[in-house]
């Protein structure tokens, strides 16, 4: 079979079972791997499953090991990735960014215990999620036969407080800073000057509200408690509120933010509030990745049965990070980011029922989009 990345041989599933049996004639190992409180199994040479503990059987609902048996780590998981190519988990081109390969692969070039930080977009009753783990491999030789010990700790949790306190602690203290700032001015400048700082901080203001807003919505939609209230919206006036949104915000300091001439006037039914944050997302996003005197467009046309709202900017994205762009906690702006792109994933498809997803080229730079459906017919 083919690869873009790692090997995709695989050994038959009477040579699995081989493999279990040697490793069941291990002293106490049974007895150890299920005193763990973590997820443990063990891989054979091919990166397939051979040996679990109960922990890892009770995470994926399984109740029968012969089930798991001769899986991969993606295809155990989940991965909306490890069915992409006949080969399976490893072998499609967004596996060269995933922790768990790499720590699979390394530990078995050094002959050494390699951990690392592993990104899953899964797939779990029809529903995409996220999920963060550390991932540890170890390999060794037992029997003649080459095996990897593999153990997972959930550090989701961690990572969200990690970017909660990014947000609140850094970038509102921030925003709250300048709020400050502002109103300190107030009495030092004319009257001209006074109006426009007041224009300024109101955009200021909503900033904060903006930020401590999505965190809410993405909590709540995380949880399964989020409440859609839909209503009626046009979209130009729409999109000409969410340009009015950013205008002043940081990110769009010497950018412009322009309405494409194409767009069209159609009426649809969404909840506003939702979609708001989505598209503030995008275009916070295109911002970003633009440089100073540069412009971001934003657009609205009619797309079959389908509204496709979508904002462009010239910049080209790589492959590095177009195969991690939807996973929380992704960011190319650093550590403690990337709350963004997945929080526009799972609140415009889960929610609002619609597709989000983006373009990326050399030449016409990227455009990141939401199809949404609900169109106000004449």
């Amino acid at each position: 079979m083919d690869t873009k990345f790692a090997p995709a041989s695989r050994a038959s599933i009477a040579d699995i079972f081989i493999s279990k049996s040697k490793l069941d004639l291990l002293p106490f190992i049974n007895e150890i791997v299920c005193s763990l409180s973590y997820i443990f199994c063990i891989f054979n040479d091919q990166r397939q499953i051979v040996f679990v503990n109960d922990v890892l059987l009770k995470s994926l609902g399984i109740d029968d090991v012969d089930k798991i048996l001769g899986r991969r780590f993606g295809e155990a998981f989940g991965c909306i990735h490890s069915t992409e190519e006949e080969g399976g988990c490893g072998t499609s081109e967004h596996c060269r960014y995933c922790g768990a390969i790499d720590s699979i692969l390394q530990s078995k070039r050094r002959m050494e215990k390699t951990t690392e930080e592993c990104r899953v977009r899964r797939l779990v009753n029809e529903k995409e999620s996220s999920i963060e783990l550390e991932v540890t491999s170890t390999p060794f030789l037992f029997e003649g036969e080459y095996f990897t010990i593999f153990s997972v700790i959930d550090i989701t949790d961690r990572k969200r407080r990690g970017l909660i306190e990014r947000i609140f602690f850094h970038d509102i203290l921030n925003t709250a800073g300048s709020l400050s700032n502002i109103f300190e001015l107030l009495g030092m400048v004319s009257e001209e000057e006074k109006a426009e700082l007041l224009t300024i901080a109101s955009s200021l203001s909503q900033q904060i509200l903006d930020e401590i807003t999505t965190q809410r919505l993405l909590l709540q939609a995380e949880n399964s408690s989020l409440i859609v209230n839909n209503q009626r919206i046009n979209s130009l006036e729409f999109l000409e509120l969410v340009e009015k949104d950013l205008k002043y915000h940081d990110v769009a300091t010497d950018k412009e933010i322009v309405l494409d001439e194409s767009s069209e006037a159609v009426n649809f039914v969404s909840d506003p509030v939702i979609l708001r944050k989505i598209i503030n997302n995008m275009v916070k996003n295109a911002l970003e990745a633009t440089l100073p005197g540069g412009t971001i467009s934003l657009k609205v046309k009619r797309s079959g049965d389908k509204l496709k709202i979508s904002v462009h900017n010239d910049t080209f994205m790589g492959q590095e990070i177009e195969s991690q762009i939807f996973m929380r906690s992704f960011s190319t702006k650093g550590t403690q980011r990337g709350l963004g792109t997945y929080s526009m994933k799972i609140l415009g498809e889960q929610y609002l029922g619609g597709k989000v997803n983006f373009t990326t080229d050399p030449t016409d730079g990227t455009t990141f989009f939401i199809d949404i459906g609900n169109i106000e017919t004449n």
